[in-house]
């Protein structure tokens, strides 16, 4: 059981991983396009990241409590 929740977080990492990639790489060719954002985008953008990134890492703090 303890497996299958650590299994269940390394996957939320992987995925908040993916899109911290996904939105790098997005942010980085903007950039060369010459796209310039008015900085709302990237404060809504910034906000679910950070809301994500708080969700995962809450999970792991459960999933570190319960191991203990």
């Amino acid at each position: 059981m303890a497996n299958e929740r650590l299994i269940l977080a390394i996957g939320q990492m992987e995925r908040a991983l993916t899109r911290l990639e996904t939105a790098q790489a997005q942010r980085d060719g903007d950039a060369s396009l010459g796209v310039s954002q008015d900085g709302s985008d990237l404060a809504e953008r910034h906000a679910r990241l950070k809301v994500a990134a708080a969700q995962a890492l809450t999970g792991l703090d459960a999933l570190l409590a319960g191991k203990e």
